[in-house]
């Protein structure tokens, strides 16, 4: 029990045996407390200045050398007295230092990483990336990808997308709604809100898809597949908002 409360006033394990000891045995010799604690007495003496910097201990200087001895009892409320006054002062600073480190904090919307990918795996990481997003997505789709990557990873992927219970809203060209009827799957065609635009207003070959702080882009060419994340908060949200324009003006399918 005592030990537990010397922890709590901040008293590390030699200072506590230390201190405990000259409660027990009385005045002693640092050759003694030694002897008596199995401190070595380099480390003794390192463990008395600290007590005595707490008021712990005390040194006695007589004929014979030094001795020390334990304080009275009553110093350990003066070590909490001590402690008090510290969290009050802590208490008065914290804030002021807490509001001088959030300025120093890089902002995200100063962050920027663009990251390239390129070949079939390029694009289907990508692909796998949007499943990190944390909001529904918004997504430009030329709605072209089974022709271009393996049709087992985008059926794998549909199935992810499904099971995580993410929603995409979708703005696609007009000339696509077949592959929408007759070749998407119900299950995760349900997760998507579509909307078209007519091909001649509005041209869709590449698909980008923004979600978090990221503005995805992938083009799907033959012998060309390539794509770019850009991540950066402005950006992306400068993005978000230009997408919500289009879709208030295109038309449900």
């Amino acid at each position: 029990m005592n030990e537990e409360i010397l922890q709590k006033l901040d008293l590390d394990r030699n200072e506590i045996k230390t201190f405990l000891s000259l409660h027990k045995h009385g005045v002693q010799t640092v050759k003694q407390i030694s002897c008596l604690t199995l401190i070595n007495r380099t480390t003794a003496y390192r463990i008395l200045e600290s007590l005595e910097e707490k008021g712990l201990v005390e040194w006695i200087v007589d004929s014979r050398g030094r001795k020390v001895k334990a304080s009275s009892p009553n110093s350990l409320k003066a070590l909490l007295g001590k402690q008090k006054r510290k969290v009050v002062e802590l208490e008065s600073e914290l804030p002021k230092m807490i509001e001088q480190l959030a300025l120093t904090v890089p902002s995200d919307k100063l962050t920027t990483e663009i990251r390239y990918y390129k070949g079939e795996q390029g694009i289907r990481q990508m692909i796998w990336n949007t499943l990190h997003t944390k909001e529904t997505t918004r997504s430009y789709a030329a709605l072209k990808r089974r022709e271009f990557i393996d049709p087992k990873f985008e059926d794998k992927f549909e199935e992810e997308w499904v099971r995580r219970n993410l929603s995409d809203k979708v703005i696609m060209n007009d000339d696509r709604t077949d592959y929408i009827e007759k070749r998407m799957v119900p299950t995760y065609k349900n997760t998507l809100e579509f909307k078209n635009i007519p091909k001649e207003k509005f041209y869709l070959t590449n698909d980008i898809i923004i979600y978090n702080n990221i503005v995805a882009i992938m083009s799907f060419e033959k012998e060309n597949l390539v794509g770019v994340e850009i991540e950066n908060a402005e950006i992306a949200k400068t993005q978000k908002s230009l997408f919500d324009i289009v879709w208030e003006v295109a038309k449900p399918i």
